[in-house]
């Protein structure tokens, strides 16, 4: 891979994480007072809930893919980006340039997805 192809994508993983940190913190959210609960009735507070586990699946789902870029950068830095993380081979750079959090081959990804592959 040549070093300007891992300078666009170590460009992009960066904005990458700087977006997910910004919808992460936006997705925080806070479960409110004491003294908001009691005033509202049933129906608000099962709004409520609802909303705050939404949020709350959304910032894990953010902080999942924070880690996934976080890896991705830490692989750059290693020298071991364009090899797959669990069989070693190589990652067709196509697919690095189209994902760039990517850390497994398509074969590896398969077996992942299908429950083959359980470790990652």
């Amino acid at each position: 891979m040549k070093s300007t192809q891992l300078a666009t994508i170590r460009r992009k993983l960066i904005a990458e994480r700087e977006r997910i940190v910004t919808e992460w913190q936006n997705h925080g959210g806070h479960a409110g007072s004491a003294d908001e609960w009691d005033t509202r009735d049933i129906e608000e507070r099962a709004i409520q809930i609802t909303s705050d586990t939404i949020e709350r699946r959304i910032a894990d789902d953010d902080l999942n893919l924070l880690r996934k870029v976080n890896f991705a950068i830490e692989r750059l830095d290693q020298g071991s980006y364009t090899q797959c993380a669990n069989c070693g081979n190589e990652i067709p750079i196509e697919r690095l340039m189209a994902k760039p959090s990517v850390s497994l081959c398509l074969s590896c990804q398969k077996q992942k997805d299908s429950g083959a592959l359980q470790h990652l």
